[in-house]
């Protein structure tokens, strides 16, 4: 499924001796006492630095810096010349975006740069370059606004840890890629010249990276798993060009799917920025002119003008304001479209989840009425109908969430409306798309193995497993914070995807929370092994595929009956559930999968309607 391997730049001599002089590690007898890596086809060596049991490479440039008139242009790869040494014991910067505190258990972001297309790479101390070990690549989310690789949250060590002791080590890679209007901006000019969607075009870049360059650290290219953004790069080039990783992981919902895709917006936004940095002449701010100006405009300036907008359209943190769009190259059409027309990216083992309150940032605190419960997601959706906005009220009913109120005592005075908001967010923009899509794509995914199977005579079936995510470490922080009402939010998964050991500002790490994300973690490790979140070698309960071949092959819009694992704390509200469409519950876990209603709700939300009107 590899693409064909990138060209890689010849850099200019001056060129390769500035970046031999800031990459030469300065003191021969440090290198003797730091793990190193050889990559003997390009003769480069790296030289890392130790925490605990794991070997970290960090600040890996897979592109050169993006500045001038590579600013929003595709990423040029990077070609140190041969006998280099490269310093990767030290954090790099974090790509343009608003600094300072995001929330108590996240980082401070204070050193950002253009020269930030570098990787984060993990391994067991001690491995070698002959291991062929499952890769495991992570694409940090921040809604395109923000976020890093280096981001606390996502230190490897826990996840790197506990895949050594259950015997089934494996490499980590974290991806750096342009954000905000670095990333994303779009124009007329911007879309006959491809410098579109280049925070897209950087993930790929370094994918491929990864692909040709991760056996010098011990890493197989054909074993790698890409978790949290593959709906967009599944669906990439109408799926003509395959993708270069072997299993998917989505977390936070399936980006493309819960978001407008029309340019319209992002070229607005585009063009009042350059007008604010003085770079539209002649009332085109779509201009070749106008390209060439914020390309040679300060990025401090672009930053500071481009993050004060975005956060104040979009609050808190910018989220929705530059964002992956059609450009007819890298994203063709509408993403949902492209899936349902075939155009996509198959034989992919899909892993796809999302968390019980993922929608509770969504939703302000003093929402208490109709009108208020439609400006929580009015915002981003500002093409829904009437008929479509009263329709995911009545999808909704406000007795449905009357008796979570529970935060009274705590001096809360919190609507039900407000859990109301916050699951129909939840809904929009992860659980629904995540269905949608897992769903389409395994019935894609049925249709071209049926085709093989005509050809070559056998064939497996398509493989997705689902699970929600039911258990938070952050409980304690919300509470310190006063919005306790949070509960499971985004964010809760991430602590025990990565076996985190301590999460900071006093979270929850409890003996209890530290073994269900030892539980997690198994199943990522699992999955990154053999394409299944099955772990039957350390006696894990079964984890069903979410949709099975009888169900697939019935051919309809959407699924009536589907297998979802939940991870929680509880021992009822823990483990594989199976649910039907207009079946009963039985018990505990069936009661709170049918509470839900992912059926009828997720049925309107990936509607054409809805999806037309949404823009995805």
């Amino acid at each position: 499924m590899g693409t064909p391997r990138a060209a890689l730049t010849i850099a200019a001599l001056a060129v390769a001796i500035a970046l031999l002089a800031n990459h030469l590690y300065p003191a021969n007898d440090q290198i003797k006492r730091s793990p190193t890596v050889h990559d003997s086809s390009r003769d480069i060596t790296y030289v890392g630095s130790v925490l605990g049991d794991v070997e970290h490479f960090q600040n890996i440039f897979y592109g050169e810096e993006p500045t001038g008139p590579r600013r929003f242009a595709p990423p040029v790869p990077v070609n140190p010349p041969r006998g280099s040494i490269l310093d990767a014991t030290k954090a790099g910067a974090w790509c343009p975006q608003g600094t300072g505190d995001i929330l108590p258990f996240t980082s401070r972001i204070t050193n950002i740069s253009e020269n930030c297309l570098s990787l984060r790479i993990a391994r067991s101390r001690g491995s070698t370059s002959d291991r062929k070990l499952p890769v495991v690549v992570y694409l940090h989310g921040g809604g395109h606004a923000l976020g890093s690789a280096l981001e606390i949250l996502y230190t490897p060590n826990g996840l790197i840890e506990e895949a050594s002791a259950s015997g089934k080590p494996l490499i980590y890679v974290g991806i750096n890629y342009r954000l905000g209007l670095f990333g994303f901006a779009t124009s007329k000019t911007m879309i006959e010249k491809k410098q579109t969607n280049a925070g897209l075009r950087d993930q790929r870049a370094a994918l491929e990276w990864i692909r040709d360059n991760i056996e010098a650290f011990g890493g197989d290219p054909n074993r790698v798993l890409e978790p949290v953004t593959l709906a967009l790069h599944l669906v990439s080039y109408n799926g003509t060009r395959g993708v270069p990783f072997q299993q998917a992981m989505m977390m936070s919902g399936a980006p493309g799917l819960n978001f407008n895709s029309d340019p319209a917006h992002v070229t607005e936004n585009t063009a009042s920025i350059a007008k604010e940095a003085n770079c539209v002449s002649n009332e085109d701010a779509e201009s070749l002119e106008t390209l060439e100006c914020l390309q040679r405009i300060p990025f401090e300036v672009l930053t500071n003008l481009s993050v004060t907008a975005s956060r104040t359209a979009r609050p808190p943190f910018g989220e929705g304001f530059f964002y992956p769009t059609i450009d007819g190259d890298i994203l063709p059409g509408r993403p949902s479209e492209l899936l349902r027309a075939g155009k996509v990216t198959t034989n992919i083992p899909l892993m796809a989840s999302w968390a019980t309150n993922d929608g509770a940032w969504y939703a302000p605190p003093t929402t208490a009425t109709d009108k208020d419960v439609l400006a929580s997601f009015g915002l981003w959706l500002s093409g829904l109908s009437e008929s479509t906005q009263n329709t995911l009220l009545g999808l909704y009913p406000l007795e449905d969430f009357t008796y979570i109120q529970r935060h009274v005592e705590a001096g809360l005075d919190i609507s039900p409306q407000y859990y109301r908001a916050a699951q129909i967010n939840r809904d929009i923009w992860f659980t629904c798309p995540v269905l949608d899509f897992t769903w389409n794509c395994v019935q894609k995914q049925q249709h071209s193995k049926d085709e093989e199977k005509e050809s070559s005579g056998g064939s497996d079936s398509p493989k997705a497993w689902l699970y929600e995510h039911n258990a938070t470490r952050y409980a304690p922080v919300y509470k310190f914070m006063g919005v306790p009402m949070w509960g499971v939010a985004h964010l809760s998964d991430i602590p025990y995807v990565f076996n985190s050991k301590e999460v900071n500002a006093g979270a929850d790490n409890s003996v209890e929370q530290l073994e269900l994300a030892r539980k997690v973690s198994r199943r990522v490790i699992a999955f990154a092994y053999t394409g299944s979140p099955e772990d039957s070698e350390s006696g894990t309960d079964a984890w069903p595929v979410a949709f099975d071949e009888k169900e697939i092959r019935k051919g309809k819009n959407n699924p009536e009956k589907m297998s979802v694992q939940v991870f929680g704390l509880e021992e009822d509200l823990d483990g594989a559930v199976t649910i039907s469409r207009g079946v009963e519950p039985v018990n505990q876990l069936e009661r709170a999968m049918n509470w839900e209603k992912l059926f009828d709700r997720c049925d309107f939300i990936n509607s054409p309607k809805m999806r037309r009107e949404s823009g995805v």
